[in-house]
């Protein structure tokens, strides 16, 4: 039997099957445990021709969430924050032992920097977290950072930014004409369901492969809450189907680590077009906005049966 979820407002989520995790607690040496909850997940993080735990995005999500109540219950981080990613790294360091996993992962947390502002809010959060099975053994390894500030001071934050214009919301782009574009077709980017794809007319270039961002506003996973921005999993995910998309058998393949960096907000209301550049086993993958790279990721893609010894970093150095 699954543990119990998280409180919603401790990992800044609206619906209770986005949770993905338990209460944190303490553990020796100073760090913060967590569990996995996998039992009635939404839709999304079951749409998968393969195995659902070497699903990177679930991954993330749930080192995300770990943390976030970690800090909140234990760190004194105040809960009127509005959070956003810096960058994150994560690699599966296991897949093998990590597809037969019988249970829940614990993850564990550990802050490397909790560096506040004289407001309160969080001038950077760094963490590093370690996922592993009921025997101990390490499976996922993943470190983040995220900044914030004060949800009062977030309105001008995002005003200057754009020029002192207002940023369109999710919630009126649901209620306005839908998708800027058709969506792929789910096999193409390893998902079963239009919902779950997010890009729309993938082209084969000389060099690689391009893509629209065409997400589903209604998706509730993809998009919990209200959002002014495409936030950092919808880029993610994006990114992951088009790297899959370029191994000519997307079904057959899985990420096995991403490293993203966020150098900009992703505007709603700003065509969005994904680039990506094949370097050996890696994919290297911008996200471009009228001429700008908001969005910079690689992930690293291997057959969803090819072992372990195959090498977590596919011969490209850090």
């Amino acid at each position: 039997m699954s543990a119990a979820r998280v409180r919603r407002d401790l990992v800044h989520r609206a619906h209770e099957r986005e949770i993905l995790v338990s209460p944190p607690w303490r553990t020796p040496g100073g760090g913060y445990g967590g569990a996995t909850v996998t039992g009635d997940l939404s839709p999304y993080y079951r749409d998968h021709p393969g195995n659902r735990w070497l699903d990177v995005l679930f991954l993330i999500e749930a080192g995300r969430q770990a943390a976030l109540s970690a800090a909140h219950e234990f760190e004194g981080l105040s809960g009127d924050i509005a959070f956003f990613f810096n960058s994150i790294d994560t690699e599966v360091t296991d897949p093998a032992s990590l597809a037969r996993v019988d249970g829940e992962l614990t993850l564990t947390t550990r802050f490397e920097e909790l560096r506040l502002r004289g407001d309160g809010a969080p001038k950077q959060i760094a963490c590093t977290q370690r996922g592993t099975d009921a025997t101990g053994r390490d499976l996922v390894r993943t470190s983040m950072t995220v900044q914030g500030v004060p949800k009062r001071r977030y309105p001008e934050l995002r005003a200057y930014q754009r020029d002192g214009s207002t940023a369109p919301t999710t919630a009126a782009l649901r209620s306005g004409a839908g998708r800027p574009a058709e969506p792929s077709a789910p096999a193409s980017v390893a998902r079963t369901r239009p919902a779950n794809v997010v890009l729309a007319g993938l082209r084969v270039r000389e060099d690689g492969l391009d893509a629209l961002l065409a997400p589903d506003f209604t998706n509730a996973s993809l998009f919990d809450h209200d959002y002014d921005h495409f936030p950092a999993m919808v880029l993610i995910e994006a990114g992951r189907q088009l790297a899959l998309a370029g191994t000519g058998r997307p079904a057959g393949h899985v990420v096995s680590a991403v490293r993203a960096t966020f150098e900009h907000f992703a505007e709603l209301d700003r065509e969005t077009r994904l680039v990506a550049r094949r370097d050996g086993r890696w994919v290297d993958v911008e996200c471009v906005q009228n001429g700008l790279v908001v969005t910079r990721m690689s992930f690293l893609t291997r057959a969803a049966q090819e072992p372990a010894g195959a090498g977590p970093d596919g011969g490209r150095s850090r």
